[in-house]
């Protein structure tokens, strides 16, 4: 009886392992299912969403209903999804907004306060569509739900920051340009270049490189060789003469430029004379502030002076401006005298007491025929290019003048 029922519990026993054996599978086989299901639902176009965290803290994002997700065993990558969806999806995300779009910008130079500082770049918002469509897909495919834009380089940055050395150097180099203080001391003036006037010849070129205008400093020079201050104290312009008779051109304009350009890149405070053409023009050209005669063509006045004394002073009629015997603007010097003398020309025969002439045949002269002077007599019926005098100036000026004296003709 007992051997009977050791044999009944291990058949029992058998039977009950065998079950249990049985139910595990089971079970086993349920939890696959089971993760299989929630593999399905994670990526299921009901419930999945792609959070796009972009600049700014703005959040957009993608649903996976949006364009068609669905998880597909038969797919190398696990899901699949509508792609042309998805770009047309990508298109209209509000980061492609044109209205919205800020385009990057490199950072730059800009004159502030006499001084060139560093605008520091701006960074934007504008995205790169092709490596964000690509960064969303790798997302969706690694079942993902952010992905941060700036962490996946989807934005287009500047190139050139505040802190790139070649910027650095640039604005150092502007301004070091800017600081220069040149003092022109000639011709009774005092002539300032600073860095109001050198930052309008500075330029940036594509390698951030400082570019001074060379041919704007030229000009300058060129100005100061034509410029002269005024009885009335203004600064002008003038040019002409022959022969070695204008004043304006003593300075030797290419050696003073490239004197300048070296004075400007060392950024120099000196007090400097202009080089001369000639060794004589320097000490010559510094006597037209005491002694000369300066005629305002347009006010049609003319004053003397002698060691800076004023001699004489009274309206005088130019150039006749209406048929193009103009007196011509310049700087030029008294050649000659002459008393009782014809001046000839085509069709005239003039003659004068005092004859004066300093740009070939105009002069400074006497004319008894007329009987008023000034205004605007020289638009229609001034002379044929002379400087037409009342008797008793041109006498004063005859008697006081030597050959050599500057003539200082401009219009104001």
């Amino acid at each position: 009886m007992r051997s009977r029922l050791n044999k009944m519990f291990i058949r029992l026993t058998y039977f009950t392992c065998i079950l249990c054996i049985m139910g595990f599978i089971s079970c086993i086989n349920s939890v696959g299912v089971f993760a299989k299901d929630v593999q399905e639902n994670e990526v299921s176009n009901e419930k999945y969403t792609l959070i796009l965290e972009e600049r700014d803290g703005i959040k957009e994002q993608i649903n996976g209903e949006d364009i068609k997700l669905k998880y597909d065993a038969d797919n190398s990558k696990g899901v699949s999804f509508d792609s042309s969806l998805l770009k047309s999806y990508i298109d209209k995300l509000s980061c492609f907004d044109t209205s919205k779009i800020v385009e990057p910008q490199n950072a730059r130079l800009i004159y502030d306060n006499n001084n060139y500082v560093i605008s520091k770049e701006v960074l934007g918002n504008k995205v790169n569509k092709d490596i964000l469509y690509n960064s969303i897909v790798k997302a969706i495919e690694n079942k993902e739900t952010t992905i941060d834009l700036e962490a996946k380089n989807c934005y287009e940055n500047p190139t050139r920051f505040e802190t790139s050395p070649e910027i650095i150097n640039a604005r150092d180099t502007a301004n070091k340009y800017l600081s220069s203080y040149i003092t022109y001391k000639f011709a009774g003036l005092t002539w300032v270049l600073d860095g109001t006037t050198i930052k309008d010849w500075i330029s940036l070129d594509a390698n951030f490189q400082i570019v001074l205008d060379e041919s704007k400093v030229k000009d300058y020079v060129d100005a100061l060789a034509n410029t002269y201050t005024t009885e009335l104290g203004n600064n002008i312009a003038v040019s002409g003469g022959y022969d070695g008779n204008n004043h304006g051109w003593i300075i030797d304009s290419s050696q003073e430029t490239s004197a300048l350009i070296d004075n400007i890149k060392s950024g120099q405070t000196i007090t400097k004379n202009p080089i001369y053409a000639q060794t004589s023009a320097a000490s010559y050209f510094s006597n037209v502030g005491s002694t000369y005669v300066e005629i305002d063509m347009t006010k049609q006045h003319l004053w003397f002076y002698k060691d800076g004394y004023l001699v004489v002073e009274g309206d005088v009629v130019t150039g006749n401006v209406s048929n193009g015997n103009a007196t011509p603007a310049g700087v030029y010097k008294l050649y000659s005298k002459l008393q009782d003398t014809v001046l000839r020309g085509e069709d005239y025969a003039s003659p004068v007491s005092f004859w004066m002439p300093f740009n070939r045949n105009i002069g400074l002269h006497d004319a008894n025929w007329r009987v008023e002077f000034g205004g605007e007599i020289y638009k229609t019926s001034g002379s044929h290019g002379c400087v037409n005098l009342p008797y008793d100036v041109a006498k004063t000026i005859y008697y006081n003048i030597n050959v050599g004296t500057p003539v200082i003709c401009y219009y104001s």
